[in-house]
């Protein structure tokens, strides 16, 4: 049996889709926390690139980004109960492949700023850019799984 297959076996993914609330609830988690990590991350980024007007960057990256990374678990929590119902699918579905490529390389971004704490510099506006990039771009990619 393959990890996916297994994965699909577990009792917690045969109760999400057998049950008619279960499911849902946990997509609703999933697009809650989606809604949490990016709009958190399109403000900070606008700042970052002065786009918007306001407190300096870094004040606003400071606030924002606890609200990022609440996001961010929500998202990666409900997401890996929503992969755990359809894993075989999932993993041989070329959107998935892209959401996954594309989340990597917006996780790496995303490091880059809190390791060179980038803000208000052209390496903190060249890391904002690729995020407004990226983080769409994940959107989408997840997005048209369910139309694959």
């Amino acid at each position: 049996m393959t990890f996916p297959e297994a994965l699909e076996a577990t009792a917690l993914a045969q109760h999400l889709r057998a049950s008619r609330w279960a499911y849902p609830l946990v997509n609703a988690g999933h697009v809650a926390g989606l809604g949490l990590l990016v709009g958190a991350v399109v403000p900070m980024d606008l700042r970052l690139l002065h786009l918007v007007p306001g407190p300096e960057p870094a004040a606003v990256v400071a606030f924002l980004r606890p609200f990022a990374v609440a996001g961010l678990v929500m998202a990666g929590v409900f997401g890996g109960l929503l992969f755990a119902t359809a894993a075989t699918d999932y993993v041989q579905n070329g959107w998935f492949r892209l959401k996954m490529a594309l989340l990597a390389a917006a996780l790496v971004n995303a490091g880059l700023h809190v390791r060179l704490g980038a803000a208000g510099t052209r390496a903190g506006q060249a890391i904002a850019a690729v995020s407004l990039l990226l983080w769409p771009l994940v959107l989408l990619a997840g997005r048209m799984i369910g139309y694959s």
